[in-house]
């Protein structure tokens, strides 16, 4: 394509891209076409050139040069593990802490709550996310009503300032005590610290101005750690991309399920730790409405991880809290469990000689045994590959061919410590994963109250389609819908997705104080029409969505509820408070509420929403047919070899499937056993009932 073609076509693309732990993975949209998707292994020492080989495999697979890709492109999502794997390794920058006088050791002594450890006589705090010596106290004080009791002492603020300096900080924690009700003294403070030359700051009123003195403080100094090598990333990718041809303003994906421009996120990097499963799970909500689904369990199996959310009558399970680096803190994020169990997830054998696997993964490089890049343990993919299940001319969209014998050689090897051959080894290994994942599944369903089986399981990620059958059988579960862009869904729900700024206050009021609950919001509301102004969203393309967590009063935990538009009044009130009855029973049971006792507002909530251009799903008319092989496998089923009929896909919407079979697709396989049967909607996703 010529300069002059390419300035004559239209900007209507839309890209995904997801970083994940093994596979970058991204979709190309473009109107009237199929979309295109790719999976390109993951570059751990450089994300950005991970990134760039993402966009020029999708280049490629349209014919046409990468900047000419971004030239055409008016919308590109990124979903990243950056701030993740930070944490995971244990790497951060340099940070100091300041903090009101007398208070210096809240992050020292820490808090931890019951459910994280439940009766573990062996658990033992976490280091702290600062040292001691790079803590500092200012004197200042605002009492519980947010009323000043003393002015902030600069002479303080400006020895804290110095130490810091002389100790060679790169970023700076600042949380006062009660600063979410009055801010006037963090804001002085930080005003200062901006002053220094290249410091990162992170106050606690612009973090997380909620409350929870511990929370909170955590919360700030693990924003501050992660500040300056994210910040650093964010922009790396941004100007890469500008660098290349992208004209529109590149996004980033947040683990509340919204996008931000990357110099929003680079000051808070906290909302990014689940950046790309959030897109997972935003991608089943749009593809479950459109379905007619109201509840879904979102199980997405990658090359690293297994990470499970839930959908539960249309709504996303949200949470305001996480657990990360061994501290507690507040996140606005959906509710996602990750466990060790992906693709690459290695198996092992124990000093009691039993099979184990994971939660340790081969990743990209070496990854498993099979891709043939020098791996020499067994993994998950080397078992799906010794059984037969994969395609050994198909994975990753057909750029990756597998080495056959070497997953025999390291299955063998493992096998050979408890006496199994290599087959045996591959289907303990199989069964030892899926059952971990109908674990984690348990865990957000069965340990809360329900039942998995009134759900349907939705499986994407590269992996999840050859396990999905066996994890549903498990549970009870009899609709599993593998999407038609399975390998790469999280990255189509990154680019389906909007801006969304999450605004949030704590206060403690009781629900009919209707005065300052409006006020409150309204302050919130403004803040958020000020955020989409700065991201230049226009006002027909602005919605704002109130929520609140509500409790009974003398409770410490409280309940999510959402609230409708317009003005607050007494009535309104009300009607909010017969709806947090019944979510709360919903959630813990009939009977267990207390109005009586009185009902209060703790932490108010605005969703500033900019929509941008989404994708639409469209449904076309399915004519139902027996579909027809392309060929066969043999495959290691039950102790025995059988053959098994293979598809190739896409498939055409009506096809029916009976199993034993194996669906090929660009980037996945899916397994539908022998008590199972499948058919192609019109969604061209995959619908398998299980028996």
């Amino acid at each position: 394509m010529t300069a002059v073609d390419q300035g004559m076509q239209a900007r209507d693309w839309l890209i995904g891209v997801d970083v994940g732990g093994t596979f970058t993975d991204g979709v190309l949209l473009r109107p009237g076409h199929q979309p295109v998707i790719v999976k390109t292994p993951t570059n751990v020492a450089d994300p950005v050139a991970g990134l760039m080989g993402c966009l020029d495999a999708l280049g490629e697979s349209v014919s046409i040069a990468k900047t000419d890709l971004l030239a055409r492109t008016v919308k590109l999502g990124y979903g990243t593990t950056q701030a993740a794997n930070l944490i995971v390794e244990g790497k951060g920058s340099k940070v100091g802490f300041i903090t009101t006088r007398g208070f210096r050791d809240t992050l020292i002594v820490a808090e931890i709550g019951r459910e994280r450890i439940g009766m573990d006589l062996t658990a033992s705090r976490a280091p702290s996310l600062v040292p001691r010596s790079r803590i500092y106290e200012v004197r200042e004080r605002v009492d519980s009503q947010g009323k000043e009791l003393a002015p902030v002492n600069m002479e303080d603020v400006k020895a804290a300032m110095d130490a810091l300096a002389s100790d060679g900080v790169e970023a700076v924690g600042l949380c006062f005590l009660w600063s979410f009700l009055n801010s006037e003294h963090e804001r002085a403070v930080a005003e200062a610290l901006k002053g220094h030359s290249g410091w990162f700051v992170s106050a606690s009123h612009e973090i997380a101005p909620l409350l929870g003195e511990y929370k909170r403080s955590a919360t700030t100094a693990l924003n501050a750690r992660l500040g300056p090598l994210v910040q650093q990333h964010l922009l790396s990718v941004s100007q890469s991309l500008m660098s290349q041809g992208l004209e529109a303003v590149p996004l980033v994906m947040t683990s509340a399920g919204g996008l931000l421009t990357m110099e929003d996120a680079a000051s808070r990097p906290v909302s990014l730790l689940s950046s790309g499963p959030a897109g997972g799970v935003l991608a089943s909500k749009l593809l479950a409405e459109r379905m007619g689904l109201r509840n879904i369990l979102c199980a997405d199996m990658g090359g690293t991880t297994f990470d499970v959310s839930l959908i539960t009558e249309g709504e996303l399970a949200l949470s305001e809290r996480a657990f990360y680096a061994g501290q507690e803190i507040f996140t606005e994020a959906i509710d996602i469990v990750s466990i060790g169990a992906g693709g690459g997830s290695i198996g092992w054998v124990d000093h009691g000689l039993r099979l184990k696997v994971g939660p340790a993964s081969a990743g990209s490089d070496p990854g498993p045994a099979c891709y043939g890049h020098g791996g020499t343990r067994a993994t998950v993919t080397d078992a799906n590959c010794q059984l037969g299940r994969l395609n050994p001319q198909g994975l990753a969209g057909g750029r990756l061919h597998l080495d056959t014998e070497a997953a025999k050689q390291v299955l063998s090897d493992l096998g050979k410590e408890i006496g199994l051959s290599p087959e045996q080894t591959a289907e303990g290994v199989i069964s030892i994963v899926d059952a971990a994942m109908s674990d984690a599944i348990r865990s957000q369903t069965v340990a809360k109250g329900l039942d998995p089986r009134e759900y349907a399981l939705f499986a994407y990620g590269g992996a999840a389609p050859l396990h999905a059958a066996s994890i549903a059988s498990d549970l009870g579960i009899k609709k599993v819908v593998v999407p038609l862009l399975a390998p790469v869904f999280s990255a189509y729900g990154i680019v389906a997705s909007n801006i969304q700024h999450v605004l949030s206050r704590s206060r403690v009021v009781p629900i009919t104080d209707a005065d300052t609950i409006s006020t409150v919001f309204g302050e919130l509301e403004k803040s958020g029409i000020a955020a989409l102004e700065s991201d230049m969203v226009p006002d027909s393309a602005r919605i704002l969505i109130r929520s609140a967590q509500l409790r009974f009063k003398g409770q410490m935990h409280a309940v999510n509820v959402s609230m409708p538009s317009g003005a607050i009044t007494k009535e309104s009130l009300e009607q909010l408070g017969v709806k947090f009855v019944e979510t709360y029973e919903r959630l813990f049971g009939a009977g267990t509420s207390s109005a009586s006792a009185g009902i209060e507002m703790v932490t108010l909530r605005v969703y500033a929403i900019g929509v941008t251009t989404v994708p639409q799903l469209e449904k076309v008319k399915a004519t139902e047919a027996d579909g027809v092989p392309s060929g066969a496998r043999q495959v290691w089923y039950k102790g025995e070899l059988i053959e098994v009929p293979t598809f190739t896909g896409p498939l055409e919407p009506g096809t029916r499937i009976a199993g034993p079979a194996l669906l090929d697709y660009p980037g996945q396989t899916t397994w539908v056993p022998v008590n199972a049967t499948a058919i192609v909607d019109g969604f061209q996703s995959l619908v398998m009932t299980v028996n």
